[in-house]
């Protein structure tokens, strides 16, 4: 990969692949989480995706990205450890394919849709931005009727002790409502200016052809968010909250501090043991509960070495609350204590192995990494660095790290249909 200094925190990164057919652009803006900001963020990774002042119906905007061989266009919300990102993505096939121009059509386009926004005065063209909120506060709506993205914003709020941590990348509906024309399009100006920013062209393209084409966006210097990773102290207490909901199938959610960073001496530790424990169909948690105790529907652990949150998920009956907890419980309890074979971890390291080859055979999990290399390149673990420690981790090594998964959070939704509930009350 090359990186070019487009200014003082903007960088261009070009990652020249021949083996995709497609050319892949990103640019992605990056600064803190507050939630002063997050819900114009939200509004305006809608409002570029939609029209602009060049193109101003969706059937405008169609037809350009058809004229350029079915290019894509979208737009997304994300967070990543301390930061809240903005990602502007174009794919577009490689010009040496259709013979025409593709890229820089392409790129010119991606200019267009920063630089020339639908806007009307000093504001985002009213009708348009309340066609937008409308459609997001639905979105945020049906979400919060999805019982395990639920149970997930419950379990944050109950283990993040930065509340602006524990909000949702997307917003909420509080967050959406309250924003205006003006004061999203007056916030605009300021995250094109003060944003960290990166831009990734992924594919076989011409380096120097990418710089030019880039070269007059007219970014100017802005100061590098720095502060990646989030961490928090442990607690003495465990959070604890039981809500009942009309649902067939009760949840449990398990939040652990987790003391491994992305990068860290234990980071491959803490994969090859989430993999034992959760991650995979041949781990504890699927083998014992769900399969041999059938104590569980579904069930698995995930982790964010950018936050240090690691978590458990279950989705089991109400009435075998105690004895599927106790059986999660048993599981990590036997990972410290070396309670697994030498088969059940090489086959972990196997899996993660196949899972890292397959990820890079997509243009966005490339650009993924190249991206956690921008942000951390001290730590960054390249492909042979990858593989030599995951396979150097010991059995000794999983212990260890399971041993520091201490339980901070415990969120339970009692499943109860209807006629429960009334009797309940």
């Amino acid at each position: 990969m090359a990186e070019y200094k487009i200014a003082d925190g903007v960088k261009l990164h070009v990652i020249n692949e021949t083996k995709f057919k497609t050319v892949r652009i990103m640019v992605r803006f990056r600064e803190k989480i507050s939630e002063k900001n997050l819900g114009k963020r939200v509004i305006i990774s809608n409002m570029l995706e939609t029209t602009n002042a060049v193109y101003t119906t969706g059937k405008d905007f169609s037809r350009k990205l058809s004229s350029l061989f079915g290019a894509t266009f979208t737009t997304g919300v994300s967070k990543k450890g301390n930061q809240h990102i903005l990602s502007i993505n174009m794919n577009v096939v490689n010009p040496k394919f259709v013979n025409f121009d593709t890229l820089g059509e392409a790129i010119s386009f991606l200019k267009t849709a920063l630089f020339e926004p639908d806007v009307t005065g000093n504001a985002f063209t009213p009708t348009i931005f309340k066609r937008e909120q409308t459609n997001l506060i639905h979105y945020l709506e049906s979400m919060n009727d999805d019982r395990a993205y639920y149970a997930s914003r419950k379990l944050a709020n109950l283990f993040f002790e930065d509340k602006e941590q524990a909000l949702p990348s997307v917003g909420t509906v509080e967050l959406i409502e309250r924003e205006t024309p003006e004061a999203v399009f007056d916030y605009y100006q300021k995250l094109l200016k003060n944003n960290a920013t990166d831009i990734f062209v992924l594919g076989d393209v011409d380096e120097k052809r990418v710089v030019e084409l880039f070269s007059d966006f007219g970014f100017t210097d802005r100061t590098a968010v720095s502060d990646v990773f989030y961490s928090q102290l442990l607690t003495e207490k465990v959070s604890v909250l039981t809500e009942k909901k009309e649902t067939a199938q009760s949840l449990l959610q398990l939040g652990y501090h987790l003391e491994v960073n992305y990068g860290d001496v234990d980071y491959m530790a803490l994969q090859v043991m989430n993999g034992l424990l959760g991650g995979f169909a041949h781990s504890k948690l699927f083998a014992n509960v769900r399969e041999k105790a059938s104590l569980a529907y579904s069930i698995s652990s995930t982790f964010d070495s950018f936050s240090g949150f690691f978590k458990i998920s279950a989705g089991i009956d109400a009435a075998n609350f105690d004895r599927a907890k106790q059986l999660i419980f048993d599981q990590l309890l036997a990972l410290q204590k070396g309670d697994f074979t030498s088969h059940e971890m090489e086959q972990t390291k196997t899996m993660l192995r196949n899972t890292y080859f397959v990820s890079k055979d997509s243009p966005s999990n490339n650009i993924e990494l190249e991206f956690v290399k921008a942000l951390i390149p001290e730590r960054f673990l390249t492909t042979d660095r990858f593989l030599s420690l995951l396979t150097e981790v010991s059995k000794v090594d999983i212990q260890r790290v399971a041993s520091h998964l201490i339980l901070q959070a415990e969120y339970f939704m009692e499943g109860l249909i209807l006629q429960d509930m009334k009797d309940d009350e």
